[in-house]
């Protein structure tokens, strides 16, 4: 999937008010020392062979780590750690508790295996021979920072070796027109006889720091062209070198008129009968067992068709869902495919963060945002339920963006900053007027509005906003100035 700023730069031209859902969108879319070249030689032949000083090798690194709990971890880095590198990824409800997802291969485990005081360091390894370097504040609420696996070499090492006495985890920024990287932060892991670490700036300055813990960590760093880093044993000798990220600008032009955008190549139907087959009056939907989707329009002239053709391409996503303790849990994946009678993609189950075959739906949706009581309305473009509990989440789930866009709509955020400011918020009936006759005023915060209408209560502090589910189960969002107060829309839309 891309990541924001990818995302905003293709849909730069779909501006609009700022109440738009986003979060919709991004679900779907060296230089060298000026040392002589021998020295240089013999430097990195050391290196490779492991140099020993004082009848010690340089770079062992063998830590005890201290264990640490998968369930003290916050939620956020814990989801990163299962979810993130799973391979089987599945959901289970738990009673009283609701849904959760969960790894069929099993949790990894956790061990601090160094801290300096400032950064603290984290070997993750995995049931089935996946290990990670987590690298993270010492001391606060956060943990993880930046995580970086041996995936596809398991045999590598993710902390110090002879041959790279230590790990190098850099944080950088640029702005335009500056020529090089500007380090913000710059942190590792130093194996046995490493006691200090230098960044070496192209006109040979260096700023130094000792190793601590085994770790060592750079917090503030002058604004130089630095080249490389160096690893120093107790003599000052340096031991190691490697070349830091150069940071070179890239030129970004804006896309010309007309131009031709890529996709990934579809992969082509398998042999055999699919798994699933599941079809609506707009499309027909079938998954087969190696992961391989195919959504086929049943006409190019329908309105589904025509609508996502206005675009330069679209998000194919399925999923699986899970409902418990009155909250849904959704885990789903996907990717950008090209607008075209069938579209295809194939999950990729295999290198962890996605769900496998069966679904409980599948989906296309087009590169728009949606605002409140607009034409787009709050359903994907195409949606194809293979279960009866997948046709009741997408269900519930349009319903749910219905009131999550109605919360930060354009009109409402002057309302909740000025009942923050202590002042009251409008009348039901006031509301109404303001955001038209789809707003229905209800003469209690639990009452029920009318079918396919919004309810909308308030004592002048707190607004609530209701609306029933197909299905009859009654949503709501609970308005307290700027915050949500309360809701039962977790899992299916975001404020």
């Amino acid at each position: 999937m891309a990541d924001e700023r990818a995302l905003r730069e293709r849909f730069s031209a779909l501006t609009g008010p700022p109440d738009g859902d986003w979060a919709d969108i991004e679900r779907r879319a060296r230089h060298r020392f000026r040392t002589p070249v021998l020295a240089t030689c013999v430097a990195l032949a050391l290196a490779v062979a492991g140099l020993a000083v004082g009848g010690k090798v340089i770079g062992v690194f063998d830590v005890n780590g201290k264990p640490i709990s998968l369930g003290s971890l916050p939620t956020r880095d814990r989801e990163l750690l299962i979810t993130s590198m799973c391979r089987h990824l599945a959901l289970r409800v738990i009673p009283n508790k609701g849904p959760k997802q969960i790894c069929r291969d099993g949790n990894p485990t956790i061990e601090e295996i160094a801290n300096d005081g400032s950064q603290a360091h984290y070997r993750i390894r995995y049931p089935w021979g996946l290990t990670c370097l987590a690298t993270g504040p010492a001391r606060g609420r956060r943990w993880i920072d930046s995580l970086g696996c041996n995936a596809g070499s398991p045999e590598t090492k993710v902390v110090p070796t002879p041959k790279r006495p230590i790990t190098v985890d850099v944080g950088g920024a640029m702005s335009l027109g500056q020529r090089y990287l500007h380090l913000t932060r710059v942190s590792g892991l130093a194996g046995q006889g490493v006691t200090k670490v230098a960044l070496v700036a192209r006109d040979g300055s260096r700023l130094s720091t000792d190793v601590r813990g085994q770790a060592y960590s750079f917090a503030k760093i002058p604004d130089r062209r630095w080249t490389s880093i160096v690893a120093l044993d107790d003599s000052g000798n340096a031991v190691y070198r490697e070349r830091l990220p150069s940071g070179r600008p890239v030129p970004v032009t804006p896309p010309a008129t007309g131009s031709r955008v890529s996709f990934p190549a579809p992969p082509k139907r398998p042999a055999g009968p699919p798994l699933q087959h599941a079809a609506t009056d707009v499309a027909s939907a079938d998954v087969y067992r190696n992961g391989v989707v195919a959504i086929r329009f049943l006409s190019t002239s329908n309105e589904a068709y025509r609508r996502l053709a206005r675009g330069s391409g679209v998000d194919i996503a399925c999923g699986r869902v899970a409902f418990g303790s009155d909250r849904w849990e959704e885990l789903a994946g996907g990717s950008v495919a090209r607008v075209l009678p069938e579209v295809r993609m194939r999950m990729d189950t295999v290198h962890g963060g996605m769900p496998s075959p069966p679904y409980d739906f599948c989906e296309i949706a087009g590169t728009y945002g949606r605002y409140w009581n607009d034409e787009e309305g709050t359903r994907e473009l195409v949606e194809v339920p293979f279960s009866a509990i997948g046709k009741r989440f997408l269900a519930e789930r349009g319903v749910a963006r219905d009131l999550a866009y109605l919360a930060r709509n354009r009109e409402m955020w002057p309302i909740r900053r000025a009942v923050q400011r202590g002042e009251r918020a409008p009348s039901a009936a006031e509301l109404v007027r303001i955001f038209g006759p789809r707003l229905e005023p209800l003469p209690g915060r639990d009452a029920s509005p009318s079918p396919g209408r919004v309810g909308v209560w308030t004592d002048g502090r707190l607004i609530v906003a209701s609306e029933r589910a197909p299905d009859g189960r009654l949503l709501y969002v609970a308005i307290k100035g700027i915050r949500i107060a309360r809701s039962n829309i977790a899992g299916l839309a975001r404020f």
